[in-house]
């Protein structure tokens, strides 16, 4: 199948697993959170049978990237693309480790009242696209800037970076103007930081500051895409390299299957899909492009 944009993209194929609704609870207009049970075997509703399909590779791994999404499949047979803002990381089989409870923010809820009510089975299919690198900020600064809209696609990132404590020289946070920082104990040697950031907000949010050391920080941008977008190039004002920001779009995904091709950007360096190139973008792919 082809689709907008200079690329052939494969379909995803994979049969979603059975998960019932035990819980729900709105976040900002347009997105809910969605508290999840495993509900027996098999391939779960709107799935075509337990598995993969041959062609298919595996999705995920054992330990996940936070940052990717998932897709829900309803028994009216809508598509939600989703994240995982769960405290137990949601595996690619299916299961979680010590509770079997996950936790999904909805970027895409359908209207009334009757859409993924408590009770209601749902398939559950993914992880799909690529999430946070963690990695790449091992040894140095950790950034973390999340607008309202994006602090659940942020809550894993720092709950595995404080709990993963020396692994990074520090964490700061700017979540919807409040900052703060952390630092393992004994950490010594820090560079002076000399970079300056306040976020672009819009309204009444106090947009606050981070200081951070552009050399060896590492920043994860998650909100509306046209803020983080604007904050990413006050970043590299400050001298801080391209790549070594991450920006969240998974507000462009859609269909979440890789058929509609609305997420499609087209930048300076070409065509990018959000859904498989992303949804978390290295600013380097981005760079130029305004919303």
């Amino acid at each position: 199948m082809c689709v907008p944009g200079r690329e052939r993209y494969r379909i995803w194929t994979t049969a979603p697993r059975p998960y019932r609704i035990v819980d729900r609870y709105a976040e900002l207009p347009g997105e809910m959170t969605l508290v999840l049970v495993p509900d027996g075997p098999g391939s779960g509703s709107g799935g075509r049978g337990a598995g993969r399909d041959a062609a298919e590779p595996a999705e995920g791994s054992a330990e996940p990237a936070p940052g990717r999404f998932w897709v829900l499949h309803t028994e009216s047979g809508m598509r939600i693309p989703a994240a995982d803002v769960s405290t137990r990381p949601l595996l690619s089989d299916g299961q979680v480790g010590e509770s079997s409870l996950v936790e999904l923010r909805a970027l895409r809820v359908p209207c009334g009242p009757g859409s993924c009510r408590i009770g209601d089975r749902v398939g559950l299919a993914g992880p799909r696209g690529n999430g946070w690198d963690l990695d790449r900020a091992a040894g140095g600064e950790l950034l973390v800037l999340g607008w309202d809209s994006g602090l659940g696609l942020l809550r894993p990132v720092v709950e595995r970076a404080l709990a993963g404590a020396g692994r990074y020289r520090s964490l700061r946070v700017w979540a919807a103007g409040a900052v703060w920082s952390a630092a393992p104990e004994g950490a010594g040697g820090r560079p002076v930081p000399t970079g300056v950031v306040s976020p672009v907000v819009d309204g009444p949010l106090p947009p606050g500051e981070l200081v951070f050391d552009p050399v060896s920080a590492v920043a994860l941008l998650a909100g509306p895409l046209r803020l983080a977008l604007a904050t990413a190039r006050r970043l590299r004002e400050q001298g801080m390299d391209a790549e070594r920001i991450q920006v969240a779009a998974h507000e462009l995904i859609q269909c979440g299957s890789g058929r509609c091709g609305r997420c499609l950007l087209e930048t300076a360096e070409g065509p990018v899909r959000v859904c498989r190139e992303g949804p978390v973008l290295s600013y380097d792919r981005l760079a130029g492009l305004s919303l």
